[in-house]
């Protein structure tokens, strides 16, 4: 199971790679963010299955998780190239940052649990 999430974000951004090489109307900065978010994607959810956290928590945590990310990357997949004014950036920096806050407080939780 946690080998074929690694397999399946190389897929995935094999693919994106794919078509941002075909379609010329997909520029270079948002081929970049979106290979990284999905990049990034596939590590947050791979850490996550291999933590030592209750399997509750990653369970809900993994499709939280996979919700997010394809948020996270068609925000940076659609944003417009400039960086001023980039709303779709911030909401896809916003939900990056969301992500990194959910594992802290799951982790915290589920240490709580197993001690108490």
């Amino acid at each position: 199971m946690k080998n074929l999430i690694l397999i399946i974000g190389v897929l995935l951004i094999a693919l994106n790679s794919l078509i941002g090489l075909i379609l010329s109307g997909y520029s270079t900065e948002s081929f970049l963010l979106s290979n990284l978010s999905l990049a990034i994607s596939a590590g947050i959810i791979y850490f996550v299955t291999c933590s030592k956290m209750a399997d509750g928590f990653k369970i809900g945590l993994a499709s939280f998780f996979v919700v997010t990310g394809v948020v996270r990357f068609l925000c940076v997949a659609l944003a417009p190239a400039t960086w001023e004014n980039n709303l779709l950036a911030i909401v896809a920096a916003g939900v990056l940052m969301i992500e990194f806050a959910c594992i802290v407080g799951a982790w915290i939780a589920s240490e709580k649990s197993e001690q108490g």
